[in-house]
């Protein structure tokens, strides 16, 4: 799978979830490794299209929302 569409699955999953979602359950519906999911909202992250909180010892993704002041 492509960067960039690999890219557009996991922002399209995150937005279609009514919660945050894990990063196994992301790597579930978007039919890549657990570690691919990983890195990549790692680096989406650091982009800051999406934000995370640690559960346990697992990782919830959401979509970041902008903040207007």
């Amino acid at each position: 799978m492509a960067k960039k569409s690999l890219t557009s699955v996991i922002l399209k999953v995150l937005e279609e979830a009514p919660r945050p979602i894990s990063t196994r359950d992301l790597a579930l519906k978007a039919k890549v490794s657990w570690h691919t999911a990983d890195r990549h909202c790692l680096k989406l992250q650091l982009d800051r299209k999406v934000d995370s909180f640690i559960v346990g010892k697992s990782t919830a993704w959401f979509i970041k929302k902008e903040v207007k002041t």
